[in-house]
């Protein structure tokens, strides 16, 4: 008789466990993952995606990322995320001082002409194209550390993606290969 008791405890044990198990995989999708470098190729140097938003890019050989998203300085940001050599992307954006990425992909909600508006005042605005989604290339033309920073600004799945180079030029070519390597997963 007790052994007859213990078997219906550990049936009705196993089967609340089976049936609680059942029950968190249906109301809970899988988290988003990052893919591997080598399943979404570059030609040249490395790729990154990002593991909730799933955006691809590629970005120069040698260089470092850094996801600044929770730092002070992300504005309220989806994301944040910085590429460029290793002594230009410092570990967190510093207090003081102004902080020039020479990439930044920048994610905040919200539609492209809200977010927009205060970039395009002033400067020069001309049409382009990422990832098959018609976008906006602004130079800023004020004077002060901003000048000659261009910005790529588009809109997709109701966020405002702003791609970044610092001014100066230097970048030119990482970040014309970061806008033409840019890809959101096929869905």
């Amino acid at each position: 008789m007790a052994h007859a008791r213990l078997l219906a405890v550990l049936f009705s044990l196993l089967s609340a466990t089976v049936l609680s198990g059942c029950a968190d995989d249906q109301s809970q999708p899988p988290p988003l993952q990052a893919t591997a470098s080598s399943s979404v190729g570059c030609k040249a140097g490395q790729s990154y995606q990002h593991t909730t938003l799933g955006y691809h890019l590629c970005f120069p050989g040698g260089w470092t990322t850094r996801d600044y998203t929770a730092e002070p300085g992300s504005g309220g940001a989806v994301s944040v995320v910085a590429f460029g050599p290793s002594a230009t992307v410092p570990a967190h954006v510093p207090s003081s001082g102004t902080f020039n990425p020479p990439i930044e992909v920048r994610v905040v909600a919200g539609p492209k002409d809200q977010a927009e508006a205060s970039l395009t005042q002033g400067n020069q605005v001309t049409q382009t194209s990422v990832a098959g989604i018609s976008a906006d290339r602004i130079v800023v033309n004020e004077s002060g550390p901003a000048n000659g920073t261009m910005i790529v600004v588009f809109e997709h799945q109701a966020n405002t993606y702003e791609i970044e180079e610092a001014p100066g030029g230097t970048y030119d070519a990482a970040f014309n290969a970061v806008l033409t390597s840019f890809t959101f997963p096929a869905s």
